[in-house]
């Protein structure tokens, strides 16, 4: 998925990366960096697909995180 649907993804949700950032207890920086897929971070990912209703799987096709985690 390229990281503009991530990022609308997020807005359709009435979520912003810095929410997820602070429930990660993360950097903002963080969480841009695995939406873009610069970093891998499973425990920001999941929160993405928890909060967007996305699978891993389909946000990240590559296999990066684990859908079982």
């Amino acid at each position: 998925m390229h990281y503009a649907d991530i990022i609308a993804a997020l807005t359709k949700a009435a979520y912003s990366q810095t929410k997820i950032a602070a429930d990660c207890g993360v950097t903002g920086q963080a969480v841009y960096q695995v939406i873009r897929s610069k970093n891998n971070s499973s425990p920001i990912a999941r929160r993405i697909s928890e909060v967007t209703g996305i699978p891993l799987k389909q946000i990240w096709p590559d296999g990066r995180y684990n859908q079982a985690a």
